[in-house]
């Protein structure tokens, strides 16, 4: 059986490879938007400074890729951090510590789909959207709230998984 931090590892390379698809699904859209901002009847050159919208657009594949990145080079790292404490490769895995996985993963998949929504969110406020008819914060703050059960579920998967023992014992 692999190690712990073998399975971070493999992991965050699985993750760096969804965030990748992330970013090539959002190319299409992005290119739709260069060619708008230099369209014909444009002024050349400079449209794209003014245009706030643009830059929001381009944005989430930006933060895909640096997402990418990060997780892609960083594997080691952030595998060595994320296993510290956790024991050398065991031969069978118990019902506890395969919950247990399951819980970080539940966690590391809600994080991965709010934050870019966060950071979209926040990128529209920065653009001045509070002032707009239809910008509604109460998506902001489900994905905020989404992220912060994400980090929850990373941080206390040993003791949701305890309780989760104790309750089914009961």
């Amino acid at each position: 059986m692999p190690s712990a931090r073998d399975i971070a590892f493999i992991g965050c390379r699985l993750l760096a490879l969804y965030f990748l698809y992330l970013a090539v699904l959002s190319i299409p859209q992005g290119l739709f938007s260069l060619s708008s901002a230099f369209g014909v009847g444009r002024p050349q050159g400079w449209q794209l400074i003014y245009e706030a919208s643009l830059w929001l657009v381009l944005a989430m594949p930006i933060l895909n890729l640096a997402m990418v990145l990060l997780l892609w080079f960083g594997a080691g790292w952030l595998s060595k951090e994320v296993a510290a404490g956790a024991p050398e490769a065991v031969s069978d895995w118990s019902p506890r510590s395969l919950l247990s996985v399951g819980v970080v993963l539940l966690g590391l998949i809600l994080i991965s789909f709010a934050l870019p929504q966060i950071v979209l969110y926040l990128l529209y406020i920065a653009d001045g959207a509070l002032e707009a008819q239809t910008f509604q914060v109460h998506y902001l703050v489900s994905e905020i709230v989404q992220a912060c059960v994400g980090i929850g579920l990373i941080l206390g998967s040993q003791r949701i998984t305890d309780f989760i023992a104790r309750a089914r014992r009961w």
